[in-house]
This record gives structure tokens, sequence and C-alpha cells, in this order.
């Protein structure tokens, strides 16, 4: 909750605040702070900011903070809400907050005591935004740039216009106005006249443009298109190649391998053959030598010679 840590210490150290563990709802702590008066001053933890943390530990919501600022009952709700918001709102939200409610004129008491101290709603919303102490308890560090210009909307809030001095200068102040007004008025339409040719000038090259766009991004796609082709093309070659490749050796391998089946079953087969078909021939050689021997002796022993 950005708290000072000696206060927080002091808060989880507090009677009150371990008597504040019974609350359970928004709208009892809500009547426990209509009841007391939170608001005093001490070494120890007050029963302001006991509340307070006890309202953390509740989870507000936008709705429930609203109701808390906004409340009609007591202006102690209220001083406690705002005061919620400065420890837990982002400093960039914080001018959003508070604007509406720095002119807020009703009263409340923050501090007891013989000489109690009483101020109002709107001016303890500006004490929040620009000082960084309350009833001695440091708050949360602004960043600079944001409190400056939290300074300077103040400023501008805080000054009020002057009122003139007679009728003449109210008359002269209308009459400035009008002719102010009428000269913005044709300076408007002289610019809107401007912007109207420059409008319909940019709006034809607007139109070229786009017609350029489209052309572009259509021969974008398109060549997109073709080389997507023409990858997917070369990829199913390639993978074509690949499995014809794939196939031949594999056909390659099964001849082989069956001619090296069909050598094996049949080789001794083919040996028995060879042989017996050399054995025959040689056996009929021998029988027709033979038998050539056999008419060569008959014919000689029946030649006259002989």
């Amino acid at each position: 909750m950005n708290l000072n840590n000696i206060l927080y210490q002091n808060i989880q150290a507090s009677p009150y605040f371990k008597h504040l563990y019974e609350l359970k709802t928004y709208h009892e702590v809500i009547d426990e702070i209509f009841n007391h008066e939170p608001f005093l001053k001490g070494t120890t933890a007050s029963t302001a900011f006991c509340l307070l943390y006890k309202l953390w530990t509740l989870r507000l919501t936008v709705k429930q903070v609203n109701g808390l600022i906004e409340h009609t009952d007591s202006p102690h709700i209220r001083a406690l809400g705002f005061l919620y918001l400065r420890y837990v709102c982002k400093p960039i939200h914080l001018w959003e907050w508070f604007e509406e409610y720095l002119d807020d004129e009703e009263e409340v008491q923050i501090q007891g005591g013989p000489r109690p101290v009483i101020i109002t709603i709107g001016k303890m919303c500006r004490q929040l935004l620009t000082e960084q102490k309350w009833l001695g308890t440091i708050l949360p560090r602004i960043p600079v740039p944001i409190a400056r210009e939290i300074e300077q909307k103040l400023k501008e809030k805080s000054q009020p216009p002057l009122p003139p001095r007679n009728e003449v200068e109210k008359k002269r102040i209308n009459r400035d106005k009008k002719l102010k007004r009428s000269a913005e008025r044709s300076i408007r339409r002289e610019d809107d006249d401007r912007n109207y040719g420059r409008s319909r000038s940019r709006s034809a090259e607007r139109r070229s443009h786009r017609v350029r766009d489209y052309e572009h991004e259509r021969s974008r796609r398109e060549r997109r298109d073709r080389d997507r082709d023409s990858d997917r093309d070369r990829d199913r070659d390639h993978r074509d190649r690949r499995r014809s490749r794939s196939r031949s050796r594999h056909r390659r391998h099964r001849s082989s391998s069956r001619d090296r089946k069909d050598r094996d079953r049949r080789g001794s087969h083919d040996y028995d053959r060879r042989g017996s078909y050399d054995h025959d021939r040689k056996y009929d050689d021998d029988r027709r030598r033979r038998h050539d021997d056999d008419r060569y002796e008959r014919r000689r022993s029946r030649s006259p010679r002989s």
C-alpha cells in the first residue's frame, strides 16, 4: 500500500487494528468510520490509518471508492476515501480523481485534542496533491514531471477570469469576440476550400497509389505462385528420379540374386549332364572308328591283290 515502514509496523501492533479483524465487509468498515472520529495524531498508529489499511485489505473496487469520496453521511468517510486514493492510485491518475473536489466546501476535522484542526475537503485534496507529508506521515512520492503538471493545473484553476470594468468594456470585449469568431470562420472556410482541392488531388493520387500497390501485390503473388510451383515440380522430379534409381537398383539386385540362386541350384546337374555327354560322344567316336577299321579290313581282304 506504499505505507511508511514504521507506520506499517505500528498498524500491525495496534490493538485497534486487531479489533478490526471482526469486520469482514465494506459496509461494516463504513459504519465503523461513521461511529468513530478516525483522525487522531500521535506517536502510535491513529484509528484513521488503521481503518485505511483495513480498507486496503478489502481490495476496494472503483464503485466502492466512488462511494467513499461521495458519501453523504460523514465527511470523515470522504476524507478517508481521498487519503486511500493518495496511497493506492497511480500518480498519473490522481488529477482525474481529485479535480472535481478541489473547491469542495464541506468541512472535516482532521485532528482532535484541545486544539482541533478543521479544514475543507477541497483544501485537503490540494494538500494531498502538493505536500509530501500528512499528519506527520510521509506520503508516497509523486514523480517530478507529474508534480509540475499538477502544480500548473492548480495555478490555472486558482486564477479566476478578471471581471470587466464597465459596460463599455463589456461591449468592446463582445465586439472583439465577434470579430475574432468571424475571422476564425473565414479562415476556416478558406482552409476548407483549400483542403477540398487538396483532398481531390490527394484522392486521385491515393487512387493511383492504390492501383499501383494492387498491381505490385498481384505481380508479387503471381511470382510467388510461380516460384512455389517450380519448387514443387523440381521436388517432384527429384523424388521421381530417386524412386526410379532405387527401383532399378533393387531390380538389378533381385535379378543377380535370382541368377545366383539358380546357378547354385542346378550347378551339379549341369556338371553331370556335361560329363555324360562327353562320355557318350567319346563312345560313339570309338565305335565309329572301330567300324571304319572293320570295313577297311574287309575291303582289303576282298581286294584282288590279296
